[in-house]
């Protein structure tokens, strides 16, 4: 088994932990699979609350949460495995089908690389167009509205056979007709909170979990959705959307223009004149976009966030939208700077006001100092080394987005200066 695949992750589930070296045999092996019976997955929401502006321009916070599905450990081994082997069918369909660089999430053929760097490329073919139309959207729910019957033929269409082998069918018919149970039931049945039992090898014993089952589990009979949260249900989601890749790039590439999907976030590049703007050129490839999505089931593109820009020598123009400003992977561009989105930044500093709080009432010196320790290192440049074990913090993510956009010949990054002053931001709220 390769690292690169597998991840031995240790969080408390409805399976003991589990080792992968210990499982190769059985998750290689189609017939094993085949006759696997699947843990429920477990569900909870993710607060995903946007600070965001109203017309007038005051901040407020749109609430917002996104439906999260994590598998018990011998089911992550097999999602993993049966995902990076059809991720690899995929990648080999979108070469042949001549669309290989259209999708940019959840690809395992583009190591080492992330949304900064696809955020980069396309930023830097925006200036070269010199003068072009930009459609930026997302679609609504999109692993929620995910029609099963639809996306089995996409898989079989990927993998070129007329049918799934026993190990792909009985994945595919466990991701869309999945069991889960809530985290909260978990909690309340236990009388404990998830974080209090990281140290548990399961939730329950054999007995405990029947019992807990007959009352608790939960299945999806809808004829659409997968869980968002599985390995698997990430490359789906890219198979999912083959016809509809094909079909945009297709238009967009006879109009010498980019097009490309992260996920449910897709970015649409035309160059043209402000005269082909004003005579309806625009407006006829966006009719075609709505007409091709039409023809996919489920897809639902989100009206409050589709915009049209124009852009003209150095400078944004909006079309239809909220601003003069393209959001796209995290990041704003104006026509020639980039910057990391400002709610991404108010996000982070209320997170951290929040830690210090608490930290601060501390009355106890030592309590305090452990505290201010643990802010320093996740919410500063203390804490925001590259060359750290663990993964670093926000600040990180800010001086590497910096450092990759600022090799750009073509764009300038204000990021470092966004979060130049984040020491005395913090520090300055610190007690003592």
């Amino acid at each position: 088994m390769s690292n690169q695949i597998y991840k031995d992750k240790f969080y408390t589930h409805l399976d003991i932990k589990k080792y992968h070296t210990n499982y190769q045999q059985r998750v290689e092996n189609i017939n094993w699979v085949s006759r696997h019976g699947f843990y429920p997955f477990i569900h909870f929401q993710m607060d995903c609350s946007k600070y965001t502006n109203d017309s007038e321009g005051n901040k407020f916070i749109k609430e917002k949460n996104r439906d999260i599905f994590y598998a018990a450990h011998i089911d992550r081994f097999i999602y993993e495995y049966y995902g990076n082997r059809l991720n690899n069918r995929y990648n080999n369909y979108m070469k042949s089908s001549g669309i290989s660089r259209v999708s940019t999430a959840y690809r395992n053929c583009t190591p080492g690389k992330c949304n900064i760097d696809f955020a980069k490329e396309v930023f830097e073919y925006i200036i070269k167009c010199e003068s072009a139309y930009i459609f930026v959207g997302d679609f609504s729910k999109f692993f929620d509205n995910l029609d099963h019957r639809y996306l089995k033929e996409k898989i079989k269409s990927v993998i070129g056979k007329k049918s799934l082998d026993v190990a792909d069918y009985a994945i595919y018919k466990n991701i869309t007709k999945f069991t889960y149970v809530e985290a909260d039931d978990i909690e309340s049945d236990k009388g404990m909170f998830r974080r209090d039992m990281r140290n548990f090898d399961k939730y329950f014993e054999t007995n405990d979990f029947h019992m807990f089952k007959k009352k608790c589990l939960h299945k999806n009979q809808k004829d659409y959705q997968i869980p968002q949260g599985s390995s698997i249900s990430a490359v789906y989601a890219n198979v999912y959307m083959i016809d509809f890749d094909k079909k945009i790039n297709d238009l967009i590439t006879s109009q010498k223009g980019m097009y490309r999907r992260y996920c449910d976030d897709i970015i649409i590049i035309v160059p043209m004149t402000h005269n082909d703007v004003k005579s309806g050129r625009s407006e006829d490839i966006a009719e075609i976009i709505y007409r091709i999505r039409d023809n996919i089931p489920n897809l639902e593109l989100n009206e409050d966030k589709t915009e049209h820009f124009f852009y003209n020598n150095g400078s944004i123009e909006k079309i239809k939208g909220q601003s003069n400003l393209i959001n796209y992977l995290g990041f704003t561009f104006d026509g020639k700077t980039v910057r990391i989105r400002d709610k991404s930044l108010f996000k982070f500093y209320c997170r951290a006001y929040r830690k210090i709080k608490k930290v601060n009432e501390n009355t106890d010196e030592r309590s305090f100092n452990a505290g201010k320790k643990a802010i320093y290192h996740s919410y500063t440049h203390l804490g925001a080394s590259k060359f750290s074990k663990d993964h670093g913090n926000f600040l990180t993510y800010a001086y590497k987005a910096d450092e990759i956009f600022s090799q750009s010949e073509v764009l300038v990054s204000e990021i470092r200066n966004q979060v130049k002053k984040h020491w005395y931001k913090i520090n300055s709220k610190l007690k003592r």
